[in-house]
This record gives structure tokens, sequence and C-alpha cells, in this order.
């Protein structure tokens, strides 16, 4: 897609916004751009998300599908969330991110 105008490159900046921004969608696609985890692990890695946001955020991203939900075994059941194909393609974007937030952190907090 061709950027042909300011509009549709800041709405198009607010979308990818939208995904990574906020307080736990950037880390959940950080945490799953490593491997795949269960719910609970991602609960605990986010200690402070209640149950209840997580659910919504990975589904949200699931919608979005940057991630997808995989059942690994029945009964009991286990399901392990994993970066999609196109997920993994926002890998790089996080890492700028990461790289840009370093540098950042140095002039503002280290003056």
């Amino acid at each position: 897609m061709e950027i042909k105008t300011k509009q549709q490159g800041i709405k198009v900046v607010a979308d990818v916004l939208e995904i990574v921004g906020g307080k736990w969608r950037g880390p959940i696609l950080s945490y799953l751009c490593d491997k795949p985890r269960r719910f609970n692990e991602l609960k605990q890695i986010l200690a402070k998300i209640t149950s209840s946001t997580l659910t919504k955020e990975l589904r949200y991203l699931e919608e979005l599908k940057m991630i997808e939900r995989i059942i690994i075994q029945e009964s009991p059941q286990i399901i392990e969330y994993r970066m999609s194909p196109h997920g993994k393609s926002i890998k790089s974007l996080i890492e700028h991110i990461v790289n840009w937030g370093l540098e950042h952190r140095k002039i503002v907090f280290e003056g």
C-alpha cells in the first residue's frame, strides 16, 4: 500500500500505535516474540495484569492476526499463544523500539 496523503500516513501510525501501544499489548508481543507461552506464563511475567485483562488483550491481538491461540492438548486443555506469521513481522519494529527507548533513557535520565 502506498501512502498518498499525510492523513493516510497519520492513520497508519495510529494503527501501529494502537497495536503496540498501551500498557499490555507491547509487553505481550515482546514476550511472545521470544517463544510461545501459556496463559499462566504470561500472567506470571506480567505480574500486575488481571486474568480478565490478559484474556481481553490476547483476544484482541488474535483478532488482529498478530498471535495464534493453539490447543496443545484437549484434556486437560493446554493452550499456547504464539506469534502468527503476520505477527512475526513486528519483531524488528519491537527491536527498534527497544533500541530507541534505551537511547531515549540515556538522554533523559542520564543527561
